[in-house]
């Protein structure tokens, strides 16, 4: 009877007779045509999950101000369908140059989180303008208010608690969607009261 040591003996003296570097090759080959199958593959999944990240975006903000505009309806979910694309490349944008802060520090970072955090906000009430025109605006208006916001985002840290203990029960997760609503409007409570320093 063979052990492992007998079979790998036998491979090696298979592929020591001139056959491992075209076995290497062929290889590398079908990764190759694996990979050039894969990415039109992946990219046609990605494409349409990039728009539903813009157009979700876009209608938690738009509900979140129509809530406290006092206008808001049902039908506003759908409310992002046009403007999923301009959304998704703002938060690209926005995303790129916290990345970048976050390279230099962990700091820098985080206090640029806050001073980008009212851009989405921004988007849905300036729907004409540019992505860095959106996060310079935020800049502008969390100038003196990013502890304030802080502070306003630290206050969840209870029911976030709470949430914990039920994303272990099965469907969990969802009690999440019955906390986002308070906690996005509150998000655009602040920005309304900030909005026109």
């Amino acid at each position: 009877m063979k052990l492992a040591r007998d079979y790998r003996r036998e491979a090696w003296a298979a592929l020591g007779e001139g056959q491992y570097w075209p076995f290497v090759g062929a290889v590398v080959v079908l990764m190759l045509i694996a990979c050039a199958a894969a990415v039109p593959s992946i990219l046609l999944l990605l494409i349409p999950l990039f728009y539903l990240t813009g157009f979700m975006s876009w209608s938690y903000s738009v509900m979140a101000l129509a809530t406290m505009r006092r206008r808001m309806k049902f039908e506003l979910f759908s409310s992002g369908w046009g403007h999923g694309w301009h959304m998704f490349w703002v938060l690209c944008v926005q995303w790129t140059f916290l990345q970048l802060w976050f390279l230099l520090l962990i700091v820098p970072g985080i206090v640029k989180c806050f001073s980008y955090a009212m851009t989405q906000y921004i988007a849905v009430d300036h729907p004409d303008w540019t992505a860095t025109q959106c996060i310079t605006e935020s800049r502008r208006i969390m100038y003196g208010n990013k502890w304030r916001y802080f502070c306003l985002n630290i206050s969840f840290i209870g029911w976030y608690l709470l949430l914990i203990p039920a994303s272990l029960l099965p469907c969990g997760g969802l009690a999440q969607m019955f906390l986002q609503p308070y906690v996005q409007t509150a998000c655009a409570a602040f920005y309304e009261d900030i909005k026109n320093f």
